[in-house]
C-alpha cells in the first residue's frame, strides 16, 4: 500500500511542469524587485508597476509577495542599499 501511495505521489508531482524562468524570477523576492526595476518606468506611478507584479504573482502562487506598497518600498529601499554598498 506504501509503495503505491509513493509511486502515485511521484507520477502526480513529475507531471507538474517545470516554471519557465521569468515565473521563478517573479517568485524569488530578489527576482520580484529586479522585474519592478525593469518595468517600473513603463507605468505611470510605481505603485501601479508594483501592483501588475504583485497580481501576476497572486495570480500564479495565490498570495502576494508583500501585504503592501508601503511594505514593498521598505524592502526595495533595504535591497537597493544593500546592493549598492560594498561587502
Amino acid at each position: 500500500m506504501q509503495i503505491r501511495a509513493r509511486q502515485r505521489y511521484e507520477e502526480e508531482l513529475s507531471a507538474i511542469p517545470p516554471l519557465s524562468a521569468e515565473a521563478r524570477k517573479l517568485l524569488s523576492q530578489e527576482g520580484f524587485l529586479d522585474l519592478f526595476l525593469e518595468v517600473r518606468m513603463l507605468y505611470p506611478t510605481y505603485e501601479d508597476a508594483y501592483e501588475m507584479l504583485e497580481e501576476q504573482h497572486e495570480r500564479i502562487t495565490g498570495d502576494r509577495m508583500y501585504s503592501e506598497y508601503h511594505s514593498f518600498r521598505r524592502g526595495f529601499l533595504r535591497w537597493k542599499t544593500k546592493k549598492r554598498s560594498p561587502e
